[in-house]
């Protein structure tokens, strides 16, 4: 019974995506692509004897029908010894709340599909808001931005842990790309993929410089800038989320998905979730319990005495001194609805609902600058 109303609001799991390299303090970039054992393997060769049948015995008879097969040359292309590079292979990161890796014909230009996470959010100007803006963090220019065909090029990164990903300083070791981010817009599913690619790339090593780029590097340096970029996304907006708890939400009485008496709150679940644990304890309700994936606060009620309301200037709630539980569910047009239930799991009388309105819609118009400053008087 105690379902999310609407489809819920799942969990959503802060990922902390960190690099850890134990390194010998001086080992070089290419070293560190190495395995750290000697390549004397390489010489090994195979050792041909002859199958030598002891006098007075027969030979056995032979076939050929578990002979192993000669190598082709083109099995031998790859790299092989000191050339294999034994890190880990970059894999592209989901930390945006919904957003999906797309599997892309050239493997050295990873996509992400950033979905809108609501009615009200245009996705694709948040994408175009957001690249730009990360760009300009990294004190990168834009040297090509035609939004009508997707497509911005930017100047040079200069090597940082953003790209380089071993967040150390290393005098001889100097590289510094220049990437193009490609935009589509999938009017369809309210999203937008993103593409990264290398376009330029200079590495210098002990004063020697190279512009070459594997295929492997070239993807593995593109993963990364999209992982750096999601992460920025995805820090952008939980500020603004932030920013919406501690501006006023508007509040109203209605109905909820299941036609049950309800506050309507215009914000999202989570400013409403936050907002809703930071309002009840000022009102006498203790937090025994939650659970956001479900959406429900089991909370127990203490009358909070006729001095609060005399001072809050509100009636007291018709509200029993018991165990109650508020449950959250999200709505159509990036609504949000509560819908409070007794210790008998029936929800409550519309009359208390109404009565309540009156106390909790005032708190919830207020920002959190003002409920501090109404705490501290």
């Amino acid at each position: 019974m105690f379902k999310a109303n609407g489809k819920g609001n799942a969990v959503r799991l802060v990922l902390s995506v960190a690099t850890v390299a134990v390194l010998a303090a001086c080992s070089s970039p290419q070293d560190r692509k190495m395995a750290n054992r000697g390549f004397e393997y390489e010489e090994s060769r195979l050792e041909g004897r002859a199958f030598l049948v002891p006098a007075g015995l027969s030979a056995p008879a032979f076939n050929s029908n578990f002979d192993i097969p000669a190598l082709p040359e083109s099995s031998r292309e790859g790299a092989i010894g000191a050339k294999v590079d034994v890190r880990p292979p970059a894999q592209l990161l989901t930390v945006v709340p919904g957003s999906q890796v797309v599997a892309s014909a050239n493997p050295g230009e990873p996509t992400l599909a950033f979905y809108a996470l609501s009615t009200s959010q245009s996705v694709e100007r948040d994408t175009w808001a957001f690249l730009m803006n990360f760009l300009a963090q990294h004190k990168v220019t834009t040297e090509k931005l035609d939004q009508q065909s997707g497509v911005l090029q930017t100047g040079w990164f200069d090597n940082t842990s953003a790209l380089d990903g071993w967040a150390e300083e290393d005098d001889d070791f100097k590289i510094r790309q220049r990437y193009q981010f490609t935009l589509r817009n999938d009017t369809q599913r309210h999203a937008v993929n993103m593409s990264v690619r290398v376009l330029d790339h200079e590495e210098t090593i002990d004063g020697e410089t190279s512009t070459t780029l594997t295929p492997a590097d070239a993807q593995r340096y593109a993963t990364r800038a999209l992982n750096q970029f999601s992460l920025y996304y995805d820090k952008q907006l939980k500020a603004r989320e932030q920013h919406k708890t501690n501006d006023g939400m508007g509040m109203e009485l209605g109905l909820d998905n299941n036609d049950l008496s309800a506050w309507i709150v215009d914000a999202s679940f989570e400013q409403v979730w936050r907002r809703l644990n930071q309002v009840l304890p000022g009102y006498g309700f203790t937090i025994k319990d939650t659970q956001q994936s479900l959406g429900w606060i089991d909370v127990e009620y203490d009358e909070p005495g006729a001095e609060f309301w005399k001072a809050k200037g509100a009636e007291p709630f018709k509200l029993e001194e018991d165990k109650y539980r508020f449950q959250l569910g999200e709505m159509a047009g990036g609504k949000t609805s509560i819908t409070l239930f007794d210790k008998d799991k029936k929800p409550v009388a519309s009359g208390v609902i109404s009565q309540m309105y009156i106390s909790l819609s005032g708190a919830f118009a207020k920002g959190q600058a003002d409920q501090a400053a109404a705490k501290a008087e």
